[in-house]
């Protein structure tokens, strides 16, 4: 076995089934979703004159100046071509979310559960960001440059009036933070948060959508809330955090998908249907020349684990039962790849076995 032998790198991982007829790769930027206008205004099922009192302590008093991006409503330059080395340390404040729950809350009251958390409007309408940890996390906490996944329900401040959630798309949002791909009380309000964490994000206007109201929900000069849970964290990298100590050997002609950990972790065992968040090297079985890779664009790649889906079968097998924290060689044929057509765009000719070099960050699901 030898070390794997760096090239060129393409930019965007291709981890697709889908990709394979073309070499015209579409990042899609993720952004906090502005509310669907063509819709009835979404009504809340929260008794309005339920309220929940913040914490004096969960105000935050340091100042730092906004991002220089407007707030985003649409499609934003994909974070791939801002890397997290170009993020200024003032655009946010540090230190902002503690690391324990906030004083003056039960913490009792906020134990994980397979419910949604409740989104009370707060008793007082915020004049300043205020950021109440109510259920603390666990891991790495999350920087400018980081990428965090997290589950969310928004609310008016004003009445409780439910405008948005993730919860019935059954999908987290992912952003990179710091970097004003979505509003800035989301980008400030997140420091310092880890996974598992349930953070309570009271915002006034200004650090939310200012005098700009977004269809018939959100009105000028609304005040928002956002009951946030924290799915995972993906600290920023870049080409130098690539695992270039791993070594592979070639593989030509493989019959199945194999597998092994070079690295094992001690998190949570990947389970079909449940979606991994993952670094990725793609490497080309016959050469092992490398192809493309997420770390070095600090883009990391989400695998939904069924069979069904668009991404790469021998992905999907090769990662059910690893556990996360986990680094993971995954060998397959081309046809549980990208098939006898091959990626020629990415220099994967056709019907080449394909290694991909794994780093399991999390699960959701």
């Amino acid at each position: 076995m030898r070390r794997l032998a760096p090239i060129t790198l393409v930019s965007v991982l291709t981890l697709t089934a889908a990709a394979c007829g073309g070499g015209d790769d579409t990042t899609t930027a993720t952004t906090l979703p502005a509310p669907d206008t063509t819709a009835p205004a979404p009504t809340t099922t929260i008794d309005p004159e339920l309220c929940f009192d913040v914490p004096e302590a969960a105000v935050v008093t340091t100042t730092a100046p906004p991002t220089t991006a407007a707030p985003i409503v649409g499609p934003t330059v994909p974070p791939t071509t801002a890397p997290a080395t170009t993020v200024p340390d003032t655009t946010v404040p540090t230190g902002t979310t503690p690391a324990t729950v906030t004083e003056g809350i039960d913490a009792g009251e906020f134990a994980a559960t397979d419910t949604r958390p409740q989104a009370l409007r707060p008793c007082v309408e915020p004049t300043a960001l205020s950021i109440t940890v109510l259920r603390t996390g666990r891991g790495p906490a999350a920087q400018a440059g980081d990428t965090v996944y997290i589950d969310y329900t928004g609310i008016r401040s004003e009445n409780g009036q439910v405008f948005d959630n993730s919860y019935d798309r059954g999908n987290p949002l992912d952003f990179v933070l710091g970097q004003g791909n979505v509003i800035d009380g989301w980008d400030r309000g997140l420091i310092g948060a880890q996974a598992g964490a349930l953070i309570r994000l009271d915002i006034p206007a200004d650090l939310a959508y200012g005098d700009q109201p977004q269809g018939d929900v959100i009105l000028a000069n609304d005040n928002l809330t956002f009951v946030t849970e924290v799915r995972v964290v993906v600290p920023a990298t870049s080409s130098a955090d690539r695992p270039m100590d791993v070594t592979v050997d070639a593989s030509v002609g493989a019959t199945e998908v194999t597998a092994y950990d070079v690295v094992e972790g001690d998190g949570a065992v990947l389970e079909e249907g449940q979606t991994a968040i993952v670094h990725a090297m793609l490497v080309r079985g016959d050469n092992r020349v490398i192809l493309t890779d997420t770390w070095s664009g600090n883009a990391p790649a989400t695998v939904t684990l069924v069979d069904n889906s668009a991404t790469l079968p021998g992905l999907v097998t090769g990662l059910i039962g690893a556990k996360v924290g986990s680094t993971r060689v995954i060998v397959m044929p081309a046809d549980e790849a990208y098939g006898p057509e091959g990626l020629p765009a990415m220099g994967l000719p056709p019907a080449t076995d394909l290694i991909v070099v794994t780093e399991i960050i999390g699960v959701i699901g």
